[in-house]
Protein backbone atom coordinates (compact mmCIF):
# COMPACT_ATOMS: atom_id res chain seq x y z
CA UNK A 1 0.00 0.00 0.00
CA UNK A 2 2.61 2.35 0.70
CA UNK A 3 4.36 1.57 -2.78
CA UNK A 4 1.03 2.74 -4.31
CA UNK A 5 0.75 5.78 -2.28
CA UNK A 6 4.35 7.00 -2.84
CA UNK A 7 3.78 5.89 -6.73
CA UNK A 8 0.54 8.25 -6.84
CA UNK A 9 1.88 11.00 -4.82
CA UNK A 10 5.00 11.19 -7.10
CA UNK A 11 3.05 10.88 -9.86
CA UNK A 12 0.39 13.87 -8.69
CA UNK A 13 2.59 16.23 -7.69
CA UNK A 14 4.33 16.32 -11.20
CA UNK A 15 1.28 16.44 -12.70
CA UNK A 16 -0.39 19.03 -10.42
CA UNK A 17 2.73 21.34 -10.25
CA UNK A 18 3.02 21.53 -14.74
CA UNK A 19 -0.17 22.81 -14.87
CA UNK A 20 -2.08 19.58 -16.06
CA UNK A 21 -5.08 19.76 -14.21
CA UNK A 22 -5.68 21.10 -10.37
CA UNK A 23 -7.27 18.01 -9.45
CA UNK A 24 -3.97 16.50 -9.43
CA UNK A 25 -2.66 18.86 -6.65
CA UNK A 26 -5.47 18.32 -4.58
CA UNK A 27 -4.92 14.40 -5.09
CA UNK A 28 -0.95 14.64 -4.29
CA UNK A 29 -1.62 16.67 -1.11
CA UNK A 30 -4.06 14.00 0.04
CA UNK A 31 -1.98 11.66 -0.38
CA UNK A 32 0.85 13.39 1.05
CA UNK A 33 -1.30 13.67 4.49
CA UNK A 34 -2.62 10.37 4.44
CA UNK A 35 1.38 9.31 4.44
CA UNK A 36 2.06 11.82 6.90
CA UNK A 37 -1.21 10.42 9.58
CA UNK A 38 0.23 6.90 8.91
CA UNK A 39 4.12 7.53 9.67
CA UNK A 40 3.51 9.16 12.70
CA UNK A 41 5.24 7.51 15.88
CA UNK A 42 3.70 8.07 19.05
CA UNK A 43 4.83 11.08 20.47
CA UNK A 44 3.99 11.68 24.15
CA UNK A 45 5.85 14.57 24.64
CA UNK A 46 6.71 17.63 22.26
CA UNK A 47 8.41 21.30 23.42
CA UNK A 48 10.93 23.46 22.35
CA UNK A 49 14.26 24.09 24.31
CA UNK A 50 15.29 27.32 25.46
CA UNK A 51 19.21 27.98 25.34
CA UNK A 52 20.27 26.92 28.84
CA UNK A 53 17.08 24.65 29.60
CA UNK A 54 17.65 21.36 29.87
CA UNK A 55 14.71 17.76 29.93
CA UNK A 56 16.19 15.12 31.69
CA UNK A 57 14.62 11.45 30.72
CA UNK A 58 14.54 9.08 33.28
CA UNK A 59 13.18 5.13 33.01
CA UNK A 60 12.16 3.28 35.27
CA UNK A 61 10.91 -0.44 35.65
CA UNK A 62 7.95 -1.67 34.04
CA UNK A 63 4.78 -1.73 36.46
CA UNK A 64 2.52 -3.76 34.08
CA UNK A 65 0.89 -7.05 35.35
CA UNK A 66 2.53 -9.33 32.77
CA UNK A 67 4.71 -12.15 33.63
CA UNK A 68 8.67 -11.72 32.78
CA UNK A 69 8.65 -15.38 31.89
CA UNK A 70 11.56 -16.07 34.14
Amino acid sequence: MEAFLNYVRLKAFGRGLRGYHSAWFVVAVATWMIHRARNQGDVVYRTKLKPGEQLIIKASPSTSSKSSGN
